[in-house]
């Protein structure tokens, strides 16, 4: 049974050239929090979800002590949330290097967050030397298991060339199984990339669609793009108060762009067609973001 996961937790560039790649979404999160998953033996899982249950109400220490046996005993999860515990300073002295130990004992044994983490981790230099191959050798071992960020993860460093020669056609293919299984940045990635021929063909209703799939996550320069697609008629059947809606649930979000666009486009709209635009931007909803593989 897989439990709740706890707020992500984020990295900092050590280099400059890796700060617009690691502040991209899908790289800024080192994995999920702590995870609890059960198992077969009892007395293990009871341990387990008893720091689980510590954890839960900020009772740290005890979870570390319900954790720390398992962990020993080679426990992957258990030495997943004490790497978690010691990156953050949870219940003990913060201290990145013995996160990595932890994360790299489970990673060994296949878990694919603790890989996901060493691969982020070797990217920016945090807690290891900096070392690109180190960290796609990783984030590919998380992939190719399905973790959806390390996919998108991956994808981006074909894309810049870190650690890999660059190679956009590489690039996509990671990004769009991220895309496909939900990932809205991934999403958005494919949009521009379908829009530009990068990696893809070039393919308007592409663009559209995965500009969409995105949008309706709430992801606002997705929002943003899709306004335009259906402004212009790229892709999709052109639509003005389509594209308002898209551009006033950007602007909202804070896209300034999305903002000056929608003001642009009002000038030209019926008093109806504004009325109409608003009310369907007012009952939109985002769809259920889904959680990582």
């Amino acid at each position: 049974m897989t439990m709740p996961k706890s707020v992500p937790m984020g990295v900092q560039a050590s280099q400059r050239g890796l700060g617009g790649l690691l502040r991209s979404r899908g790289l800024t999160l080192l994995a999920a929090g702590v995870v609890c998953l059960g198992i077969s033996a009892t007395s293990a899982r009871a341990d387990f979800q008893a720091g689980w249950n510590a954890y839960e109400t900020g009772d740290f220490l005890t979870a570390y002590n319900e954790w720390l046996p398992l962990a020993e005993k080679g426990d992957t999860r258990a030495q997943f949330n004490i790497g978690v515990m010691y990156d953050e300073g949870k219940g003990l002295t913060q201290d990145r290097s013995k996160a990595i130990e932890w994360w790299t004992m489970a990673a060994e044994a296949g878990d694919a967050q603790a890989q996901h983490n060493l691969g982020l981790a070797y990217l920016a230099g945090t807690g290891v030397s900096q070392d690109y191959g180190e960290a796609v050798t990783w984030l590919k071992r998380a992939a190719t298991s399905g973790l959806v960020r390390s996919q998108y993860a991956l994808g981006r460093m074909y894309d810049y060339g870190f650690g890999v020669a660059k190679d956009v056609k590489e690039a996509a293919k990671w990004i769009l199984m991220a895309a496909e299984h939900g990932f809205d940045k991934a999403q958005y990635n494919m949009g521009k990339r379908y829009r530009d021929g990068v990696g893809v063909k070039k393919d308007p209703a592409a663009a559209a669609k995965w500009f969409k799939a995105a949008a309706e996550q709430g992801h606002a320069r997705a929002q943003h793009h899709l306004g335009i697609r259906y402004l212009k008629g790229e892709g999709v059947k052109k639509d003005p108060v389509a594209a308002l809606m898209w551009l006033t649930l950007s602007a909202r979000a804070g896209d300034k762009s999305a903002a000056r666009e929608r003001d642009k486009l009002m000038e030209h709209l019926s008093s109806a067609q504004r009325q109409k635009a608003k009310s369907m931007a007012d009952q939109w909803r985002p769809v259920p973001k889904k959680a990582d593989g």
